[in-house]
């Protein structure tokens, strides 16, 4: 199976502009801004010069704004970010002016390059994720490659059962990293679907054993749909001889299973002639039975 594999990246997305404010809403202001029965403190609404990231948010309206106004000598302030808006609670146009803003416009920009840096460490974390994912699947195509998962047998009427493919997608998510457990079930296609006498014979005791006699002990075998799920293996045991077991004991299965199909069949038309005969023997015999009394 090819497999595409991604072109290093040369060059990372550029970063967003750092945040900061453009303006303040003086239509948000209290009417009352300036006058002598004004506030002293009240809340200023300022726009966001971008929509801030989730990162930003979170640093905006938790500690480490608190701590960052705090460590400013300003801590009667408290900041919320609403939609693109930076709410600046308890504070003055006065005190914004006289250092407040440079403050919030310094917090604005450390957060702005923390976000970035953690998410250019996560793009780069992604980057190398997908880029083990790719080497553990090819692993994997490159081993399901290598197991025969088809014997040799003359043709027939019936076509021959055998097993068509892997489902790789049905194989357990950890398989090729160290979490992967080292058994699992192997989901495998059938060439076509079984006979109800092929499923009995595939999933009885007689293939079982030729399984343990053959060194795999711990492999089942069950059918679902026209998949054969062979539980308790990986696909290393199946490379290394229990594909060709399970194929070889198909050979004989559809042969034998075949076989006693036919006879089964010879017989039920053999019980059926003989019912047949049966029934025209009775319709017969009881045509001839005449009830009529003797006469005298």
């Amino acid at each position: 199976m090819m497999q595409t594999t991604r072109p290093p990246t040369s060059s990372q997305p550029a970063a967003p502009e750092a945040l900061g404010l453009s303006h303040i809403l003086t239509s948000l202001l209290p009417p009352t801004v300036h006058t002598s029965d004004g506030p002293e403190r009240y809340t200023v609404s300022a726009v966001f010069n971008r929509r801030p990231s989730a990162g930003e948010i979170t640093g905006i309206n938790g500690a480490a704004a608190r701590s960052w106004l705090d460590g400013a000598q300003f801590p009667e302030v408290s900041l919320k970010v609403s939609d693109r808006r930076l709410e600046i609670a308890n504070t003055s146009l006065e005190q914004l002016a006289s250092g407040l803003a440079a403050t919030i416009a310094g917090l604005l920009a450390h957060l702005s390059a923390e976000d970035a840096t953690q998410a250019h460490s996560a793009a780069g974390d992604l980057a190398d994720h997908e880029q083990s994912e790719e080497r553990r699947l090819a692993a994997i195509n490159a081993l399901i490659a290598e197991i025969p998962l088809s014997a040799s047998a003359p043709s027939d009427e019936q076509p021959q059962l055998g097993l068509a493919r892997i489902a790789t997608g049905l194989l357990p998510s950890a398989l090729g990293t160290d979490s992967a457990s080292p058994r699992y079930t192997v989901a495998v296609e059938f060439t076509r679907a079984p006979t109800p006498r092929e499923i009995e014979m595939i999933t009885g005791t007689s293939l079982r054993q030729q399984m343990s006699a053959a060194g795999y002990p711990e492999a089942v075998l069950t059918i679902r749909d026209r998949r054969l799920e062979i539980h308790g293996t990986s696909l290393e045991e199946l490379r290394a001889g229990l594909a060709d077991v399970i194929s070889s004991a198909f050979i004989g299965i559809s042969s034998e299973a075949a076989t006693r199909d036919v006879e089964a069949a010879a017989d039920a038309a053999r019980q059926a002639e003989q019912e047949s005969n049966r029934q025209q023997y009775v319709t017969t015999a009881a045509a001839a039975v005449r009830f009529v009394a003797p006469r005298d």
